[in-house]
């Protein structure tokens, strides 16, 4: 099937085309025809004024709509993918929880099989395992009692029964044995990132010279900056090569910091994520976040001890607020979605951008990120 989508303006990764059309075939971008160019004899979806825009990539979700990915099921990631690709996200990390063994390997074998099944949505681009390998100092929705220390042979055991699916381990770096483990998961194609983590600035920084790339959702869940000791924050501000995530709902950071981070780090090393809780998407209660209890309210999520508990943050909100925050444009802003995690990732040949050869993975835009379509590999799966 070949059809084409025209607009106002088309987000390539590197140049903006105006009045453009995006000709799609066979679940690729395979061309762009100037709107004046196209036939009548065409098949056209004209979206006007409206911007057509790399699908959106969540690196770090949890849940959302009443489902979370630690429930293990199928029907539980598949309506967390629907509910995603209705707001313009058409590509997700399944992220996990500190919990009982048993059920994290539930999760993840869970993970795998869907990925293999398919869901209707959103696609499943692998497993974020966040926890149980975290530490108590900072640890947020992550109960103490199923935090472990950091194995080898177990952590051989979580990527085999994956299915290899797992693209991100999180690890807070003061553990035992963080370095070998970093240096393996590098050889394995795997990311690693700190989280919930006490590090000091050496081991911070150690890590990172082991291989370590990311950080999760900075400033939260990690030691904060000191003049005398610039702790794992310190650590991922002062390199250029560690990529940033950030939840920019305006609650786990402040406006001002978001722009600093931006300032410091540049638009190509962070991150926007949602870390979205079943939640998401749905109103003020009483939910469950991986094995602890959690009130919602004004759309803000908190444990009964008081620590944010995840988001209801939708990523198209998180870039409506970095780029009233640090004053940059649209176009800057999206990247922080699309084409950065991809390069993360390492699939920015198939996704993050809209150019030839990709996969048809766009959402339909306006200005003020409303979302009028969603299509992934070519199909549409959401219109307004």
């Amino acid at each position: 099937m070949t059809y084409y989508i025209k607009s106002k303006k088309i987000f390539k990764e590197d140049e903006i085309l105006l009045n453009y059309a995006l000709k799609i075939k066979n679940k690729k971008i395979v061309d762009f025809v100037k709107n004046s160019k196209l036939s009548p004899e065409d098949e056209i979806i004209d979206y006007q004024d409206k911007i057509i825009i790399p699908g959106m990539i969540d690196l770090h979700i949890h849940g959302a709509v009443g489902k979370d990915v630690m429930d293990g099921d199928y029907e539980a990631l598949n309506e967390i993918s629907k509910y995603l690709a209705k707001t313009g996200v058409t590509s997700f990390l399944a992220t996990t929880l500190t919990a009982p063994m048993s059920k994290i390997k539930k999760a993840l074998i869970n993970i795998s099989q869907a990925m293999k099944k398919g869901v209707e949505g959103a696609k499943i681009l692998g497993s974020y395992l966040e926890g149980p390998y975290l530490t108590e100092e900072h640890k947020g929705a992550h109960p103490t009692e199923f935090m472990r220390e950091l194995n080898l042979a177990e952590i051989k055991g979580l990527l085999e029964l994956s299915n290899d699916t797992i693209k991100v381990f999180a690890l807070a770096p003061e553990k035992k044995n963080s370095h070998k483990i970093i240096k393996f998961l590098e050889k394995n194609n795997i990311k690693t990132t700190m989280a919930h983590t006490n590090a000091s600035y050496e081991e911070a920084s150690a890590a990172v010279e082991s291989g370590l790339e990311l950080a999760t959702h900075t400033f939260n869940g990690m030691k904060g900056l000191h003049h005398r000791e610039p702790g794992a924050l310190g650590a991922v501000l002062n390199n250029k090569d560690v990529y940033s995530e950030l939840i920019a709902d305006n609650i786990h950071v402040h406006p001002a910091a978001l722009e600093l981070l931006l300032k410091i780090k540049g638009s190509d090393k962070v991150i926007l994520i949602s870390d979205c809780m079943r939640a998401g998407g749905l109103s003020d209660g009483e939910y469950m976040l991986g094995e602890l209890k959690v009130l919602v309210k004004n759309s803000i999520a908190r444990t009964e001890a008081g620590s944010l508990a995840g988001s209801t943050l939708e990523l198209r909100d998180a870039v409506i607020n970095i780029k009233e925050a640090a004053d940059i444009d649209l176009y800057t802003a999206l990247k922080m979605v699309t084409i950065v995690p991809a390069r993360l990732l390492g699939m920015d040949k198939k996704i993050g951008s809209i150019e030839k050869g990709k996969n048809a993975n766009i959402a339909v835009v306006d200005e003020m990120m409303n979302i009028y379509s969603t299509v992934i590999d070519g199909k549409i799966v959401y219109r307004k």
